[in-house]
């Protein structure tokens, strides 16, 4: 390792420290990031949970009764997960510019409440037709809540800390995941005069319903606007973190300088190598396990054991990310890894318990994404840099989620194997590119040490968009 880098790991190490006690004396930092943890960010993981909820709803349904009632044959079930993503991709192409203009609190409140509604309104299907159309809505409201949650971790809190409350936020995924298997579980018993699944959408939808009214009350459009932090903390936000603030205008300077960065696309292609096989197991998962042998309860419980393995498997990661100076390429390559042992099993196992274990291994995978969401929210400064950013991550995200159910063909059924096939050549390839990522910002880090003895007056336009003391986290 050369002195460069140790140059900028020893002064990563020492960021937060010198946050917590440099700052003004009226502020405890400490304190206030406890209380904004506690609120903020225990909104955005409870409401990231229930989104995920509605995504294994659907998984869980098609083994509960929705495919035969509704009469779902060839690709139709891959095209009722693939759909949703069309309108979370259009979606997304609004955020980018609608968090600029409406409180971010409101707006929030608003979709979640739109899509508690759709959700429990999924039940009334009775077609083909209607199911595509209520997840194409569904995915077109919940487009909102991803891209804003990055936007609002870079508003709230430190570069160094981006990581670890990325992962912790997005880790809401398991939680949603334990707890809809769960409920599932408990539904798929139930009688009455509805099947099972119409139970599962009409119970997470009701749930997200009334969270919302919680979003409306506690989740603050601005750390100016929080209740919860004194005089002495918004003044500290204020000065000391100037992502805190929301731009109004849109700076298309800005918006230009990022398309044409190298740093996005190679996130970009990093998080399409991420999703592609993570979509699988999303709108699959149930029938995966099915396909291995083992009932429709059965699997509903092992997901919820995937759940917990995979909730820590996201905030081990995020930790060490966030601890370790500039782990955070380190991380992905351990979870790709891991990934890739389990990929070989499902594709090459003879029996049940090995094709298992080489499904909770390919759980750790879904680590990657708030890692690297983390790294787009630590690496690009400025609010239309950053949207744009996020966006296109979500862009991505869409697209590989429209793509990733494809994979599962029907002719392939029951065992899919050239779905599998297409889950360790991701792999493999998202390892190339976190290697390419930790060169090209170590390389970048080096140019902004030398650019930061330049005199302002004639490295101003060089470093247009950046903070002088701004370097990349890789």
């Amino acid at each position: 390792m050369d002195s460069d880098e140790k140059d900028v790991k020893t002064s990563s190490q020492n960021d937060e420290d010198i946050k917590t006690c440099e700052v003004s004396p009226l502020v405890d930092t400490k304190r206030m990031f406890r209380k904004v943890d506690i609120v903020v960010l225990m909104i955005m993981l409870v409401t990231y949970a229930l989104q995920f909820t509605d995504k294994l709803a659907l998984s869980s349904a098609a083994v509960f009764g929705l495919r035969t009632e509704l009469k779902l044959v060839g690709q139709d079930y891959s095209w009722t997960s693939s759909v949703f993503y069309f309108g979370y991709m259009l979606g997304n192409f609004l955020v980018a510019k609608l968090i600029h203009v409406f409180p971010i609190g409101k707006f929030i409140f608003f979709t979640v409440c739109a899509w508690g509604i759709t959700l429990a309104c999924t039940a009334a299907c009775t077609n083909y037709a209607g199911l595509i159309t209520a997840r194409f809505f569904l995915g077109l409201l919940e487009s909102a809540v991803s891209p804003t949650f990055v936007f609002m971790t870079t508003m709230w809190y430190t570069q160094e800390q981006r990581a670890f409350r990325g992962s912790v936020w997005f880790a809401g995924n398991d939680v949603g995941g334990v707890f809809s298997a769960l409920v599932c579980f408990g539904l798929g018993h139930a009688g009455g005069a509805l099947l099972p699944w119409k139970y599962i959408f009409i119970t997470f939808g009701c749930l997200t319903f009334l969270w919302s009214f919680v979003i409306l009350f506690f989740l603050p459009d601005t750390p100016q606007r929080a209740t919860f932090l004194t005089a002495d903390e918004k003044q500290f936000y204020r000065e000391e973190m100037k992502a805190s603030d929301v731009e109004k205008e849109w700076d298309w300077d800005q918006a230009k300088s990022c398309v044409f960065d190298l740093n996005l696309w190679l996130i970009l292609l990093s998080t399409a190598m991420s999703i592609l096989p993570n979509s699988g197991v999303i709108s699959y998962g149930y029938i995966i396990l099915d396909s291995f042998g083992f009932t429709s309860i059965q699997s509903t419980l092992i997901n919820l054991a995937l759940s917990v393995l995979t909730f820590f498997c996201i905030t081990i990661s995020g930790y060490f990310a966030s601890r370790l100076p500039n782990a955070r390429c380190y991380m992905v390559l351990v979870c790709v890894a891991i990934s890739i042992v389990g990929g070989c099993l499902i594709y090459k196992g003879n029996s049940k318990g090995v094709k298992l274990l080489g499904y909770f291994l390919v759980d750790a995978q879904p680590a990657i994404t708030p890692l690297l969401l983390g790294m787009a929210a630590s690496n690009f400064q400025g609010n239309t840099r950053r949207s744009v950013v996020n966006s296109s991550i979500f862009v991505v995200y869409c697209a590989c989620n429209i793509a990733g159910p494809q994979l599962f063909q029907s002719t392939d059924a029951p065992h899919y194997p050239h779905a599998f096939l297409a889950w360790i050549i991701c792999y493999c390839l998202n390892a190339v590119f976190a290697v390419a990522m930790r060169f090209r910002w170590i390389q970048c880090n080096k140019k902004l040490e030398k650019l930061s003895q330049i005199p302002e007056t004639d490295g101003k336009e060089v470093i247009e968009f950046l903070d002088p003391t701004f370097r990349y986290k890789y």
